[in-house]
């Protein structure tokens, strides 16, 4: 049976046309317009998320529910999404917050916490590039942060 799944999976991998996106990134960006908590159930995002939070499950979990803008779809693939504790339309998140990334078509991650004003670094770790594609949503997050990520130019 599973030899049986593998060859008609196989079978549709090879008859779609150059370029179409695969199934798991369309289910992927059908979460645009959604909510942090139904993009982090998603298998290819939970799977992730659970091996980024390095014991901050809890803040993480909390952080996900969050009030904060639907999560949006950027540069075609990088859904984006942030709550916070504090929310202010000029300021984004001042002292307690989550941002989330994932890249649909690469399955990255990128995951910060605001403590206290402080970034924590889930994914990837500071010293880790973030692509210039997610400046625009993590200034909406963090407009202010002193210490935000280093972004990869475009």
């Amino acid at each position: 049976m599973r030899l049986r799944r593998a060859v008609l999976a196989l079978g549709l991998v090879l008859s779609a046309p150059a370029g179409a996106a695969s199934p798991e990134a369309e289910s992927l960006r059908a979460l645009a317009g959604g909510t942090m908590v139904q993009l982090a159930a998603h298998p290819a995002v939970s799977i992730l998320l659970r091996g980024a939070v390095r014991g901050r499950q809890q803040m993480v979990y909390e952080g996900l529910r969050l009030p904060g803008p639907p999560v949006l779809l950027h540069a075609g693939r990088w859904l984006a999404g942030w709550g916070c504790a504090d929310p202010d339309p000029r300021q984004g998140c001042a002292e307690r917050g989550l941002f989330l990334a994932f890249d649909t078509e690469t399955e990255r991650l990128f995951l910060m916490l605001l403590e206290n004003g402080a970034p924590v670094y889930l994914a990837p770790p500071r010293t880790g590039r973030w692509p210039g594609a997610l400046a625009g949503p993590f200034r909406a997050f963090a407009p202010d942060l002193a210490r935000g990520p280093v972004f990869d130019p475009d």
